[in-house]
């Protein structure tokens, strides 16, 4: 009898650490998709991204402001290898970043030049990056092969952030366009964060709550 209700408690323990899903649980960032899919919506609230490849004025007093749950920045490896004052800021507050290339339409963007932008974002960050996305958020087929089979996803914005146009919209993913031409209200992002419930693009899909690890100094 004692021996069956141990059985039985192994097999209640062993069910609930790996078959029955745990929203606290560590996903592997590469199995939130079998094959190269651009993620560009999800199903539980709304997510944040914010595209830099450009450091406009208080932009870094911006970053520091930040608190958890964090927007995911998609940084830009040239922006990266000339801001390392606040490359080095964002890994200490271990705020979740992935790697922008450039435009895609027309195989404008090669593979070549994403593998020198992989370089440069795992010189800086020691680490390959979990998240990909093209600037005009266009995606040539051997493109997104490539970027799969370095196991990074593929991430595209559902809705490009605007005050005059902004609507909340369940499983949306919204984007802040940083760029050299942007014109970015950052007084208007903190309120626009404080005041929306952001969660990471894993939660949104999945409805997980995803732990990180901090990157290593």
């Amino acid at each position: 009898m004692v021996r069956k209700l141990l059985v039985t408690v192994v097999l209640v323990v062993i069910v609930t650490l790996f078959v029955y899903p745990q929203r606290d649980s560590i996903i592997s960032v590469f199995r939130m998709t079998d094959e190269p899919l651009i993620i560009s919506k999800g199903n539980y609230g709304q997510s944040l991204i914010v595209e830099i490849s450009f450091s406009h004025e208080g932009l870094e007093e911006w970053l520091l402001s930040l608190k958890q749950p964090y927007p995911l920045l998609m940084l830009d490896a040239d922006w990266i290898a000339r801001s390392p004052k606040i490359v080095a800021q964002i890994k200490k507050q271990n705020i979740p970043t992935g790697l922008l290339g450039g435009e895609g339409a027309k195989n404008s963007y090669s593979i070549e030049e994403f593998n020198k932008d992989l370089d440069i974002y795992e010189k800086h960050f020691n680490n390959k990056p979990l998240w990909f996305m093209t600037s005009d958020y266009e995606f040539e087929t051997n493109l997104q092969q490539t970027v799969f089979d370095e196991e990074i996803n593929l991430v595209s914005p559902s809705m490009i952030y605007s005050k005059d146009t902004y609507q909340k919209a369940d499983g949306a993913i919204f984007s802040l366009k940083l760029h050299e031409k942007s014109k970015p209200n950052f007084e208007e992002y903190a309120k626009l964060i404080e005041a929306e419930k952001f969660v990471s693009i894993e939660e949104n899909v999945f409805g997980y709550t995803i732990k990180t690890k901090k990157i290593p100094e």
